[in-house]
């Protein structure tokens, strides 16, 4: 299964989502994890939501050099037809 940007986006917007309900939660209700696995956790989030960006910024990239290979590729074999005679044109040319 290939995982396209905007899963990628939907899923570091998830995560932030998920930490400000946690904290609205935390501080409303007072029911919370212990700071060591509060901690953790958060670690664990963060560091998710970083290499998500960091994905997707690869992703990006990716997409933008196939864009620019498929448009070279489309321009040389534009320029290619240009440059190859019709044969009407060679058989004139040759009598």
């Amino acid at each position: 299964m290939k995982i396209t940007r905007n899963k990628l986006l939907i899923i570091t917007a998830s995560l932030g989502i998920f930490i400000v309900v946690y904290s609205l939660i935390r501080y409303f209700t007072g029911f919370g994890l212990e700071e060591s696995q509060e901690k953790y956790m958060m670690d664990v989030i963060f560091i998710s939501a970083l290499g998500l960006f960091i994905y997707n910024r690869k992703l990006a990239s990716d997409e933008k050099k196939a864009r620019d290979a498929a448009e070279e590729a489309k321009r040389l074999a534009e320029e290619n037809a240009e440059n190859i005679p019709s044969g009407e044109e060679t058989i004139s040319k040759d009598a």
